[in-house]
């Protein structure tokens, strides 16, 4: 990789533009964070306007996608009783969410059409920032929260057959869409691995994680087609080639390998997975290619009408992998 990529995905990454909140904002900032300097200066400065303009959690209808990791980090670089209070907010939220009738929580009870709906990408947010927030405090109540949000999503979602997971389920229905999103199986894979990485070795349910783990890289491990690339349904494969779905492999299974949660044998897909992602880029850092914010349908037209583009849901897995991965490639 050449020197300077890291930085250009960076730049590109502080143009981005955020909602506030929405599924990729999280991981952008968590990259914008690991490039240190001006980038996580960026990142901390929104972070903090958030923080101290915004109105309750507890009366957002978004606040289950407000981005807990970067919250974390950032009273971890600076304490502050502002920030703090945002983090218990987010955790009250999580934990009074609604409890589905297949034991999954519901994050938008109040939205109609999608009142019983689960989502995929709810897993990058809830585990990782329930397990890191019990990790600091050292509190196995928020660690075993951390497990059951993971776990009864993963129940809901994972395909048992092909290890690959749906992007909705339906409680009312008690029926996932069935539709193996490529975007949905990195949400998925960074929820487990994150997770997974923060807890303790004798927490009640590693062991289903790291099943459901290996069952998902295995299932994206057959599915890739071109090298490094995968569809934007991954098992579809006359859906077109997305190339977020490269970053998150790159990132999601990079990690697993230096975590010791999956066999190196997969570092070879590692690898590819990463020159494709880099290939994507334009000459100003922007990872191309990315499908746009994408609800969940009822069928593989929708995914595959879905227009591309440059997201902060690609330059955030894009920008982490240049700065965690690369080095592991090439150590």
């Amino acid at each position: 990789m050449d020197p300077g990529t890291t930085e250009r995905i960076g730049e590109a990454t502080t143009r981005c533009r955020y909602k506030v909140w929405g599924f990729g904002e999280s991981i952008a900032m968590e990259g914008l964070i690991a490039a240190g300097g001006a980038y996580r200066a960026h990142a901390f400065a929104m972070i903090d306007e958030w923080a101290r303009s915004a109105g309750p959690l507890a009366s957002e209808p978004l606040a289950h996608v407000t981005p807990g990791v970067p919250l974390l980090l950032r009273f971890a670089d600076q304490p502050d009783p502002v920030i703090w209070e945002r983090i218990l907010e987010l955790e009250a939220v999580l934990s009074c969410a609604q409890l589905g009738d297949n034991g999954a929580r519901i994050h938008r009870p109040d939205l109609a059409g999608w009142e019983h709906e689960v989502w995929v990408d709810c897993m990058h947010l809830d585990g990782p920032f329930l397990a890191m927030l019990g990790r600091q405090a050292n509190d196995p109540e928020r660690m075993a929260l951390a497990v059951e949000l993971v776990l009864s999503h993963a129940r809901v979602l994972q395909d048992e057959s092909s290890g690959l997971f749906s992007h909705g389920f339906d409680d009312a229905a008690g029926t996932p869409n069935r539709v193996h999103w490529g975007r949905g199986q990195g949400w998925a894979l960074l929820g487990l691995v994150d997770t997974l990485h923060l807890l303790p070795p004798d927490q009640p349910g590693v062991d289903e994680i790291r099943e459901r783990l290996g069952a998902l890289v295995e299932g994206l491990a057959r599915n890739e087609q071109e090298a490094g690339r995968w569809s934007t349904v991954v098992d579809r494969h006359e859906t077109y080639l997305e190339s977020s779905v490269s970053a998150f492999v790159a990132l999601g299974i990079g990690r697993a390998i230096r975590w010791e949660l999956v066999s190196p044998a997969y570092l070879g897909l590692v690898q590819r997975a990463l020159t494709a992602m880099v290939e994507q880029l334009s000459p100003d850092g922007e990872l191309l290619g990315v499908s746009d914010a994408t609800p969940v349908g009822a069928d593989v037209g929708h995914y595959d009408a879905r227009p591309l583009g440059s997201h902060p849901w690609g330059q955030g897995p894009a920008l982490l992998a240049a700065i965690e991965i690369e080095p592991l490639l090439t150590r």
